[in-house]
């Protein structure tokens, strides 16, 4: 038990990371677009500042998709799920999750070779390596397997104590 505790406090310091990282990413996409709309009309227009607040957004998203994903705050059919009785219930938020975290490491390790394919093209504005960019996508998807983790230790933990106080 002590592990999943220490699994748990990992998973949560992530995700107040990553939250502190989407505060930031926002503000500075909200003053960039600031200054870009003051510059268009007092002075020359900034040409890198679209670039980097798309790049910003990307990773916004992909960093703030994670910490979404540990609260359980995707969309979701909650229909099927109503539908079932309560302890299967359970085994199909199992399989979800092993599935979803499936699909984390798949897009991961491709992701990584994307990026890695990506490493000497530039981008236009700023002449940053594009793999920077698109390493927002594996280190995302690697966040929210890392939770998936965390859920499927909360899932079955909570399955074994209602099993526990029922005998």
């Amino acid at each position: 038990m002590v592990v999943l505790r220490i699994y748990h406090v990992f998973s949560r310091w992530i995700d107040y990371v990553c939250g502190a990282i989407c505060v930031l990413c926002v503000a500075a996409m909200v003053v960039l677009t600031g200054a870009q709309i003051v510059c268009r009309e007092f002075f020359t227009a900034l040409h890198w500042s679209e670039e980097l607040i798309r790049y910003l957004l990307v990773w916004a998203t992909f960093l703030g998709a994670g910490s979404v994903y540990r609260r359980s705050g995707h969309i979701s059919v909650g229909v099927v799920q109503d539908l079932v009785p309560p302890h299967l219930r359970t085994v199909m938020r199992i399989l979800c999750h092993l599935l979803c975290g499936a699909f984390f490491v798949a897009v991961t390790i491709y992701g990584l070779d994307y990026a890695a394919m990506q490493s000497r093209q530039l981008s236009a504005a700023l002449r940053i390596p594009m793999s920077r960019v698109y390493l927002a996508i594996p280190i995302g998807c690697a966040i929210m397997a890392i939770h998936v983790v965390d859920r499927l230790f909360a899932l079955i933990t909570e399955r074994t104590e209602r099993k526990e106080a029922a005998a």
